[in-house]
């Protein structure tokens, strides 16, 4: 559990509520650094994935393929080519923004860590590939996104989410990479079951509910 000293000092403006922080200040919950952190790490890990060993060895245990803690964080921040992690990054960008938003930028953080995980384990379980790739902690965003945000979605929304999935497909072929199709519906499940959750838990507010005042 995190104390929450430690989140306080990341992100200042943010108070901490057990595992997950309360909502921010509205001066800070307007800037989605959280999921500007996510971005930045998946880019820069996928520069790094290509620059220095181009048989990639030292991947070889990060990918998904076992029970292994350093696979199941460390493959959803690999990516088998650049429409892979493109088509990640445009839909972090559309949908990530607005959950980060409403949730904070700590607990963006956490929750795509977990709904990360939660695809991970399902993937293993049902399937058991090796696997790589942010797909499914990104459907737990989208599967956020549709509890939480459901009216924040422009209506390009639903033809973006159309183009990310058709991308994923494609890079699936040229890369003769097959898609883990039972790890995008765990994802995406755990970002619905997580977001119920917190609104269960009144960590955060439906859309229809006002924001509470800081404190």
């Amino acid at each position: 559990m995190m104390k929450a000293g430690i989140a306080q000092a990341a992100l200042p403006g943010i108070t901490t509520t057990g595992l997950f922080a309360a909502i921010p200040s509205a001066s800070t919950r307007d800037i989605p650094l959280g999921n500007y952190v996510v971005m930045l790490l998946a880019s820069t890990i996928f520069m790094l994935q290509f620059t220095f060993d181009s048989n990639q060895q030292y991947l070889t245990g990060l990918i998904l393929q076992d029970w292994s803690l350093t696979a199941i964080v460390g493959h959803m921040w690999l990516h088998t080519g650049l429409i892979h992690i493109i088509s990640n990054l445009i839909l972090l960008w559309v949908l990530g923004r607005h959950v980060c938003r409403k949730i904070g930028n700590a607990n963006f953080i956490l929750a795509y860590l977990f709904v990360g995980l939660v695809s991970a384990v399902v993937h293993i379980i049902y399937d058991g590939r090796p696997a790589i790739g942010a797909s499914g902690a990104i459907m737990g965003i989208l599967g956020m996104h549709v509890v939480l945000c459901f009216r924040r979605l422009s209506p390009a929304g639903p033809w973006i989410v159309l183009l990310w999935y058709l991308l994923t497909l494609t890079a699936g072929l040229l890369e003769l990479t097959p898609t883990a199709y039972l790890a995008h519906v765990g994802g995406f499940l755990g970002g619905i079951i997580l977001a119920w959750s917190l609104l269960m838990l009144n960590i955060v507010k439906h859309e229809n509910q006002p924001a509470p005042a800081p404190s």
